[in-house]
């Protein structure tokens, strides 16, 4: 498909010369509703009169009479130059020139140059649309094999009462990614990718991350073999050895040719009228695990299966927190360790439970980082986050919001793009953003932990190191990180009267400062221990002295600085 282009969106118009009046310039534009602006040239630059700007003029804003400015020539009255671009830029190119001009700019239309000289006019909001629809789609779209992923997956319209998901997982992937590379492991993915799409129709095929997939039907009654009425278990046993043959391969990489082992997992929904995509899937991978332990290749899940798994209860209970906006986000200020100055906020989820009220993350986080609920909590912490910031910003309160990131959401292919969909939304500058992610998550998998984090850094979002002291981050790795803070874990700086443990503190302090982070302390909660962290060149202090955290109305009342 074509990729659109400017050329598709300009209207063409004539060079007006500078001295036309203003008198002339309104008739031209009334007189030709699709013309969105005429384009003059002065200075060696192309200067747009749009509608707005006409409107603006004719109402006297500028200060002169309506008959006076009808007589003034159009060179008097140029402002700004225009954006101009080739004719042959893509939409989302010239979508993200716009909004990279200031606020009062953003709306107005560009100048698109053809290969000839002429010029056009071409409008913004088409454009941003564009953009916005292509950022929707790499949301829900795997950028490795094109397939979709988790995400795509769990935003499917609830299914009928008759569906399956069957897990797949690639056996000794490790093995052959470790042997061909990185980049040949990719390779292989994708192959396999095509065949397992072709294989599965109608049913859809999905990437939930590393050598995992999942096909997913809907509606086993358009499964091949299976009957409307008939026990499903049989003929998905006999698709599932199928699939598992259609992708086994050989697949010839770098001149190897390489067959592929897999293990399987099937669920079929229990008869509930709306059953849950994400418990069905999350009972095919534990049915995956016990073919893949057990080598039969093929495993239907049964509830013994689910002994030692996540608590699929409480999962069911925060997907449905998340879909009835349970989740409530608390802000807790970090401020200036010299002028105690609130810099920044750091956003803490809480979760308003209609029967147990208001619950810390420690009662409900540890299970969701234990199941595939952490990727859609994290989603909505982020877009409550970020567009909460975007409202304070646009009051005046520029004050910059932190996120944590979880393990599992770190290692996901598409937290990048979330992030970057959510900023292209909401208008939010990317430097009012910190994404926090801890050691342990950040070792979990350190390439990819660091390709991700340093993507967020190329667009401008800050990072942060949380709980540093508590994991085991190699000091040699931390140089190579794309990092901007470090967070003293609170249980250093609780000793930090302790002359050993000072020691500890004003190392971690020297390494920091000569690496050039911003380094920050959790946890303070006296003014002695905020002044001695001060003292040893700490730059921001957290902690119960200096704010608890607190709703974001009540947060922005006293001590922001605006």
């Amino acid at each position: 498909m074509r990729t659109p282009i400017l050329a598709d969106l300009a209207v063409p118009v004539p060079l007006t010369a500078p001295d036309t009046s203003m008198g002339e310039v309104e008739s031209v534009l009334r007189g030709h509703p699709e013309l969105l602006g005429v384009v003059t040239a002065a200075n060696d630059q192309l200067y747009l009169v749009d509608r707005g700007f006409l409107d603006m003029v004719l109402a006297g804003r500028l200060g002169y009479g309506r008959a006076l400015l009808h007589r003034r020539p159009l060179r008097s009255l140029l402002r700004q130059p225009a954006l101009v671009l080739p004719a042959g830029t893509g939409w989302g190119d010239a979508a993200r020139a716009a909004m990279e001009r200031p606020d009062p700019l953003k709306a107005i239309p560009l100048v698109v140059m053809f290969d000839d000289g002429t010029v056009g006019v071409a409008p913004v909001g088409p454009l941003v649309e564009h953009l916005s629809l292509r950022y929707q789609a790499m949301a829900l779209t795997d950028d490795l094999t094109g397939l979709g992923n988790r995400r795509s997956l769990l935003e499917r319209p609830a299914p009928c009462h008759r569906a399956a998901a069957l897990v797949i997982d690639l056996n000794r992937f490790k093995e052959i990614n470790d042997s061909l590379g990185h980049a040949g492991g990719d390779e292989l993915l994708r192959s396999v990718s095509v065949a397992l799409a072709a294989a599965c129709a109608p049913a859809q095929a999905f990437r939930l991350g590393g050598d995992e997939f999942v096909v997913f039907t809907p509606d086993l009654t358009t499964w091949p073999g299976v009957e409307p009425s008939a026990p499903a278990a049989a003929p998905l046993a006999e698709a599932g050895h199928r699939l598992l043959r259609a992708i086994e391969g050989p697949y010839e990489v770098a001149g190897v040719p390489i067959t592929v082992e897999a293990s399987m997992g099937i669920a079929v929904t229990d008869g509930r009228p709306r059953p849950d995509v994400d418990d069905l899937v999350a009972r095919a991978d534990a049915a995956m695990y016990a073919a893949k332990r057990d080598r039969t290749q093929v495993e239907h899940w049964h509830a013994a299966l689910s002994a030692g798994h996540a608590d699929l209860g409480m999962d069911t209970h925060l997907r449905t927190a998340i879909g009835n906006r349970e989740l409530i986000l608390h802000y807790q200020p970090l401020v200036d360790a010299h002028t105690r100055e609130t810099v920044s906020v750091e956003a803490l989820v809480r979760w308003s439970h209609p029967q147990r009220g208001l619950l810390p993350p420690g009662a409900f986080l540890p299970q969701a980082e234990r199941s595939d609920v952490i990727h859609l909590l994290t989603e909505a912490v982020l877009g409550d986050a970020v567009r909460q910031a975007a409202t304070w910003h646009r009051a005046g309160c520029a004050v910059p919001v932190a996120v944590n990131l979880a393990a599992p959401v770190l290692a996901s292919d598409r937290i990048v793009a979330t992030i970057v969909a959510l900023l292209a939304e909401t208008g939010l500058p990317a430097g009012s953003l910190i994404v926090e992610v801890t050691e342990s998550a950040v070792m979990t998998r350190p390439a990819e932990s660091a390709d991700r984090l340093r993507s967020l850094r190329e667009i401008g979002v800050r990072v942060a190191i949380d709980d540093f002291g508590t994991g085991n981050t190699s000091l040699g790795l931390l140089t190579q990180l794309p990092v901007d803070e470090l967070k003293l874990d609170r249980s250093f700086v609780a000793r930090i009267h302790h002359p050993q443990d000072r020691v500890i503190v004003e190392s971690v302090a020297r390494m920091a400062n000569g690496l050039g982070l911003t380094l920050v302390a959790e946890g303070v909660e006296d003014e002695h221990t905020a002044d001695t962290l001060t003292a040893l060149g700490f730059d921001l202090l957290q902690g119960y002295h200096f704010g608890r955290p607190e709703p974001a109305l009540a947060a922005t009342a006293p001590g922001w600085n605006r």
